[in-house]
């Protein structure tokens, strides 16, 4: 009869802790290109050029316990009417973060004096459950 309890206490245990899930697991991560950033610069009138195309991998991130499909490099400018560049987008050079680096010219943008700053390529939403 002991046995028969501990078997049974076993396999609730081991069922337990088998369908524990993660916090992360609700959490969607997808790439999103800078598509937000591009559609703002293009917005303003600056036209995009790709200059090197976005290459992305499947990159497996720790912190989140995930494999993420990312971009891993790319470079895309933006050039004002007169031909003149205005910003750059880059994406790296084929290593697997979740940052690109945003530059611009400071006398376009006089409001943002730092010229430069990296940001995450992902965005992040709780999935619905």
């Amino acid at each position: 009869m002991k046995k028969v309890f501990y078997l049974i206490l076993t396999s609730i245990i081991l069922l337990t802790i088998a369908c524990e899930k993660s916090e992360d697991i609700g959490t969607e991560i997808i790439s999103n290109d800078a598509i937000e950033l591009r559609f703002e610069l293009q917005n303003k009138g600056y036209i995009e050029t790709i200059v090197d195309s976005i290459n992305k991998q499947e990159c497996y991130f720790e912190e989140w316990k995930k494999t993420v499909l990312t971009p891993v490099s790319g470079l895309i400018e933006f050039y004002n009417s007169d031909g003149n560049w205005v910003a750059t987008i880059n994406f790296g050079s084929g290593e697997c973060d979740q940052w690109a680096t945003k530059t611009w010219d400071v006398t376009v943008f006089p409001e943002s004096p730092e010229g430069e700053e990296k940001f995450s390529v992902f965005s992040f939403s709780k999935k619905e459950k």
